[in-house]
């Protein structure tokens, strides 16, 4: 037996084994110069160096005091990663899914890091987790899932980074990079096909246009059947259709100044993403009486009002009586399919997506100060529509019309004095944002608007230096100033049809717009001691038409913030770094936008924070074939934004104060010049140690939404030959997950147990070196897990789950030039 076969049974054997753990094997990213160094380490099989910019500068990740998952983009290439969602399940304690619970958008993502996030998509509730692309923030969840096409490096960075990244980074920041313009001549193409009608094409071309002008393009297409068939009209939701492209111009005309400018647009023109009906509760009487500690109040209930006032009426039973669920006119568990692929959801089936935006980068060199400016503007636009009832009637219906814009500006000077013995960062950054999402809601006893408009201001100034006490030891102190204003307009939320009205002689307008009439903009509510609104109520001066179910008064939130952060480290030897850490960020306050029958304010909520205490270890041994790293932390997290059910919708509170504990242990392995791995364990301690009455029904036993106990992840990149034949690279990967709630009330609806997710894949290139042929599977034992969704029994009398996509074969081939 030749000495390739005995790699393909040894890859074989590994495989079937189930191990599977991240890969490593191609050359990681960072600066140009440093490939060919990258090369010969991997030739001489040890591991190849990282550089990060964790702290604004580009250094060996075994050297920064942070805990980062980094991966290259042939890295991302290699496990078929498609969007940032993906990216966690190579990273300890991170949690991002590809979904925004109550939202039928295709493009928002829910991102948690060591237990820190935000599961509202709300364009008046900031993410948890900072997402930045070419070093420009993405202000929104909706357009946060974002595609892996011609990607040059992703970061992880765990714990606040509220020093040098600052907004909205309280848990942690993913940082994406797009591969640069060089001054090589560069063509790639790719086709794929695989399940659900599969098909798929990239291409890229590089070109350098003059010896300090370059050029560099990508543009991709993908499209998929959705995985949710519609039994009302035979379509289906959780398809994929998606434009991307992106442009950039790199100018270099002297060895001082660089400039690039760039360009990107996603349009997305795709179904509503899947939603499966878990439960479906009727309601014999119009109003349910729930007593919380804050008070007994009245919610109406959707399906009473379509069964006997709407649609249904005469047919689905008197009030006082339950709607037979025989009967297929009427709203009632006969709707629930009891097959997470099917839905009877017959309401307007789309979620559409535009967004461009450019940004311009320049960099001027002065020495030992490097100045660097990022000028950026992003515009989106969504229309997505929600079948909240997910029946063929139109009970429970949103529509969120999101239409915003964002300007940012970032200054930094990066540079090193006393024979680079301090280093340091200073920046400036400024994030203007205005938008408006306004949403009309179709409910079985009322069809109203929520939403409104947003004007949003951020400045910001930062300080980091690191002192180079000795040749070993280091130390980093660092603080930023935050100075932000969020407004609000909710003017736009009226009530545009009462489906009482008529019915209760007292009130012939409806008994919901009198309700709005007597508390919305009132000094006190004007209710009857019975519970409903007085029948003289008449409309105050900010509630003009009677009708609206908040004041039509622009509202503000305030925040001015320091946020430090100091770190020390030590090196024991070439190979071995401890450090320890405190880091503390903040993520704004804001507004609930979701509101009925009236208010009389806005509701809002104020900032929360986290102070985060860490100490690790990152080393590597035996001539760099294995990288260790170890991050043992504690973080207290103070007036939590969590979002919990009172009335007809969710609202953000401050929850209270709660600790969260917890170890990652992260590395990479080469045992033998053919194989790589990655693994990686998180563990997560996470609980509330006060409850604020306002958070009811969330207690100090309950458990924090979308934070597993444990996280792991192990991969392999097998090459079983590499030679005049070609090349034939084997690779596999595993992800475990803990069980966890989706959401803060823990809704035992919304429970998912400990699952695994395995995936597989081959690629061979011929010889030559231009074409590659992959084939694989994602998800390989079928494990359908919940994502995310809602719960709403008292008002909507639903509960709803987003289910992952089952296992799918795949078919790419590649050529490059």
């Amino acid at each position: 037996m030749n000495k390739n076969n005995c790699k393909v049974n040894r890859t074989l054997l590994l495989a079937s084994s189930g191990l599977a753990l991240v890969v490593s094997s191609a050359p990681v990213w960072g600066q140009d110069a440093a490939t060919d160094e990258a090369s010969v380490a991997q030739s001489s099989g040890g591991l190849d160096e990282i550089v990060v910019t964790a702290r604004k500068r580009e250094e060996n990740a075994q050297e920064t005091p942070i805990a980062i998952t980094a991966m290259s983009g042939d890295m991302i290439e290699n496990r078929q990663i498609a969007n940032v969602a993906q990216v966690a399940s190579y990273a300890p304690n991170v949690n991002i899914q590809p979904v925004g619970n109550i939202s039928g958008s295709s493009a928002s993502l829910t991102a948690f890091i060591r237990g820190v996030g935000q599961t509202d998509f709300n364009i008046t509730v900031d993410p948890g987790v900072g997402i930045y692309v070419d070093g420009v923030y993405v202000s929104r969840s909706v357009g946060g899932l974002l595609d892996m096409a011609d990607i040059g490096s992703v970061q992880i960075l765990r714990g606040p980074q509220g020093t040098l990244f600052g907004k909205n980074t309280i848990g942690g920041a993913i940082i994406v990079n797009s591969r640069e313009p060089s001054d090589e001549f560069e063509l790639k193409l790719e086709a794929a096909t695989g399940r659900f009608n599969r098909a798929d094409i990239k291409g890229i071309v590089n070109i350098p246009v003059s010896d300090t002008l370059a050029m560099r393009a990508v543009a991709s297409y993908e499209t998929r059947d959705g995985y949710q068939l519609r039994l009302v009209d035979g379509d289906r939701q959780g398809d994929k259709d998606s434009f991307a492209g992106r442009v950039a111009f790199k100018w270099e005309p002297s060895d001082v100044f660089t400039a690039t400018l760039a360009g990107d647009i996603n349009i997305r023109r795709e179904a509503t993403a899947a939603s499966t009906l878990v439960e479906n509760r009727d309601s014999p009487d119009l109003l349910q009486i729930v007593t919380t500690p804050n008070g007994t109040f009245a919610f109406p209930s959707s399906n009473f009002g379509y069964n006997k006032l709407g649609g249904g009426a005469g047919q689905c039973g008197a009030p006082g009586e339950l709607a037979p669920v025989d009967n297929p006119n009427c709203v009632s568990s006969r709707w629930v399919t009891g097959d997470i692929d099917t839905t009877w959801a017959g309401g307007p089936n789309q979620s559409d997506f535009d967004l461009w935006g450019a940004n311009l980068t320049m960099e001027y060199d002065l020495g030992n100060v490097t100045l660097k400016s990022i000028s950026a503007y992003r515009n989106q636009k969504s229309t997505i529509e929600f079948d909240f009832d997910a029946t063929p009637f139109e009970v429970l219906q949103l529509t969120n019309n999101i239409d915003l814009w964002q300007a940012s500006q970032e200054l930094q000077l990066v540079g090193s004095i006393l024979d680079d013995r301090v280093k340091f960062t200073l920046g400036g950054f400024y994030l203007k944002e205005k938008g408006e999402d306004i949403e009309p809601l179709r409910f079985g006893f009322a069809n109203f608007f929520s939403g409104g408009k947003i004007n949003n201001d951020s400045y910001a100034a930062f300080l980091q230096a690191t002192f180079e006490v000795t040749d070993r030891l280091s130390i980093t102190p660092g603080i930023r100033y935050t100075d932000e204003t969020k407004r609000f307009d909710p003017s736009a939320q009226v009530i545009t049809r009462d489906f009482t009205a008529g019915v209760l002689p007292d009130y012939p307008d409806g008994v919901f717009i009198q309700f709005a009439r007597c508390i919305t903009g009132q000094d006190a509510p004007q209710l009857l001691p019975n519970g409903f609104p007085d029948p003289s109520c008449v409309p105050s001066a900010t509630n003009p038409g009677g009708n609206h179910t908040l004041p039509a008064v622009e509202v503000s939130a305030k925040a001015k913030e320091w946020t430090p952060a100091v770190s020390a480290n030590y090196m024991f030897s070439d190979d071995v770094m401890g450090y320890a850490s405190y880091s503390k960020g903040f993520k704004n306050g804001g507004f609930s936008q979701r509101i009925f029958p009236g208010e009389l304010v806005t509701p809002a909520f104020t900032p929360e924070f986290v102070e985060s205490y860490e100490i690790g270890l990152k080393t590597e041994l035996f001539d760099r074939r294995v990288r260790l790293n170890l991050a043992v932390f504690q973080s207290d997290y103070s007036d939590i934004q969590i979002v919990v059910n009172e009335g007809i919708a969710p609202k953000v509170r401050n929850g209270g104060e709660g600790r969260i504990k917890g170890f990652e242990i992260e590395g990479q392995a080469a045992p033998t010049d053919w194989l790589r791995i990655d693994y990686g364990v998180g563990y997560l301690d996470a609980s509330y140690r006060t409850v604020d009455p306002s958070a009811f029904p969330v207690t100090v036993d309950s458990k924090f939404a979308f934070v597993p106990e444990w996280t792991g992840t192990i991969a392999a990149n097998a090459t079983a030959f590499d030679n005049e034949s070609g090349k034939l690279v084997i690779r596999g990967d595993w992800y475990h997950q803990s069980g966890t709630f989706k959401d803060a009330v823990n809704s035992p609806q919304l429970y998912q147990p400990a699952y695994s997710v395995f995936g597989a894949n081959a690629s061979y290139t011929i010889p030559g070196d231009q074409i590659t042929i992959t084939a694989g599977v994602t998800n390989l034992t079928d494990e359908r897990y919940i994502q995310g969704g809602y719960v709403d029994r008292d008002v909507g009398g639903v509960a709803l789950a987003t289910y992952s996509r089952p296992r799918e074969w795949f078919l790419k081939i590649g050529y490059e030039y």
